[in-house]
């Protein structure tokens, strides 16, 4: 009888193997789920696979084991501008955003533009943004315009207040801190509220809960959209500040409240990978992991051995922590130097979902799938990067060399003792700098005497580009009218 049930058992083990890879074979047949997870002001050093030592992100780290890391991601210095490139595939001042979103601001993403969601959604795909979105507050800008089906999150950034151009409020809208709808309307100005498809649902979010909502919400589409593709656009709001972690992180790293919301974000990313796992979805999933800009340096991030950080084209203000992992498909342990950027996502993740990218208007971005699948010698598909800042151009990077100017604050030693009276600030000055970024990657050396035949040729490369860029520049959408404004 023992070896009966044993034998029984051995069956039932090998009939739930078999059935596990044949659902494995039959989503390498579909098209590949997406998730990115976009965390919001990490830093280059906040991640241990990054080098942090004050900071313990083991989900992270595994996916780069069991995938590939990328250390020469490019995005811009500060948030909007990275969500519109992702977004369009387009450098953002190409599009009409050059800087951070206001919350009076009247302009937003341009409802003529084709986004990454809508070409996915096109493919078949069912689509959702979780948390953050920041490209622009009024009723026609909003994620449901742009190929999203579902958004549960915030407007924009966790510190700014909103002119409620969202009227709409949920039946059980919980109200904290003393809001009431007729308060707001009246006033005019809402702390942070948290929104689920353009409904007011909680205000001012509970930001404690901010990762641990997003992760029950992505898990929840997921599981909810098995059987077809998906696409998840999980927009963090940490460890933006203000800084807030939920009660079981709250102490549990070695750099403070900064370093315990990117632990808690490392958490949320363990879970969305165990439930792939779970649901049969692992080996049909692409996960990325990365971050919007570099870190405020001020609360606690650090961009590493990189020198500057938010705000900056400096490395450590535009070059961020990339981790892509898709078992089976993305070679395990696979590491690049190549440089590569945020607007590559769009005309790569829509060639793997069977899309075409759009051929009426200037795409920036590139296919980046060689250099995602491990192909041998793959090269960076790009002939040069360019650095924006608002809407110039700081630097441009070719190969090793990075050459850049742009105006900053003098150092302190060059600062002049007699300020001009009334005068508190420093005048600025434009400077000029020539790096070999293999050679020294926390920009300390200007070498442009050295080299001034490479500053002057990437000088006018620079040049080139930014007169090309003037030519083909798209408006950002404007929201004029009252009936532009939402009900």
């Amino acid at each position: 009888m023992n070896k009966f049930i044993h034998v029984l058992l051995c069956v039932i083990c090998l009939l739930v193997s078999l059935a596990s890879e044949f659902r494995a074979a039959l989503a390498n047949d579909q098209k590949p789920n997406v998730i990115v997870i976009l965390a919001d002001d990490l830093g280059y050093g906040d991640l241990s696979c990054y080098g942090a030592e004050d900071i313990a992100t083991p989900n992270v780290d595994r996916m780069a084991t069991e995938g590939a890391k990328f250390n020469s991601f490019y995005v811009s210095p500060v948030c909007s501008p990275t969500r519109a490139a992702l977004m369009t595939g387009s450098h953002s001042a190409r599009v009409g955003i050059g800087g951070v979103m206001f919350p009076r601001n009247n302009h937003g993403l341009n409802p003529d533009e084709i986004t990454l969601p809508e070409l996915l959604k096109g493919e078949g795909y069912a689509t959702a943004i979780i948390g953050k979105w920041h490209l622009g507050n009024e009723d026609m800008f909003q994620p449901l315009k742009h190929g999203f089906d579902y958004w549960y999150g915030t407007p924009a950034s966790n510190n700014q207040f909103y002119y409620p151009t969202i009227k709409k409020y949920a039946a059980d809208c919980m109200f904290r801190e003393g809001y009431t709808r007729d308060g707001i309307l009246q006033r005019e100005t809402a702390a942070c509220p948290l929104v689920c498809d353009n409904v007011v649902i909680e205000v001012p979010a509970d930001q404690t809960q901010f990762t641990q909502r997003y992760t029950r919400e992505t898990i929840r589409f997921i599981t909810d959209n098995k059987d077809k593709p998906f696409f998840v656009y999980l927009a963090h709001n940490m460890p933006h500040i203000p800084l807030h972690a939920s009660e079981k992180f709250v102490g549990s790293s070695k750099r403070g409240i900064y370093g315990d919301t990117i632990q808690e974000l490392d958490w949320s990313t363990g879970e969305i990978l165990r439930s792939l796992k779970e649901l049969g979805l692992d080996k049909n999933t692409l996960v990325i992991f990365t971050s919007d800009n570099g870190p405020n340096t001020g609360k606690g991030g650090s961009a590493g051995p990189l020198k500057g950080g938010k705000g900056s084209t400096l490395e450590g203000g535009v070059r961020v922590p990339f981790v892509a992992r898709w078992p089976g498909t993305i070679l395990a342990g696979t590491e690049s130097d190549e440089a590569i950027t945020g607007m590559d996502l769009l005309p790569t993740l829509t060639k793997l979902a069977g899309g075409d990218v759009p051929d009426d208007r200037v795409i920036d971005g590139k296919d980046i799938w060689p250099l995602l699948g491990g192909k041998p010698d793959a090269k960076s598909p790009h002939e040069a990067i360019y650095y924006l800042r608002g809407r110039g151009v700081d630097a441009i990077r070719v190969g090793d060399w990075k050459y850049r100017m742009a105006t900053d604050k003098p150092p302190k030693e060059q600062r002049s003792k007699r300020q001009p009276a009334g005068d508190s600030k420093p005048k600025k000055v434009s400077v000029e700098t020539l790096y070999n970024l293999r050679e020294d990657v926390a920009e300390q050396t200007n070498l442009i005497d050295k080299h001034s035949e490479i500053a002057q040729r990437l000088k006018q490369q620079l040049a080139t580009f930014e007169t090309e860029l003037k030519k083909n520049l798209r408006p950002a959408g404007v929201a004029s009218a009252p009936s532009d404004r939402g009900d």
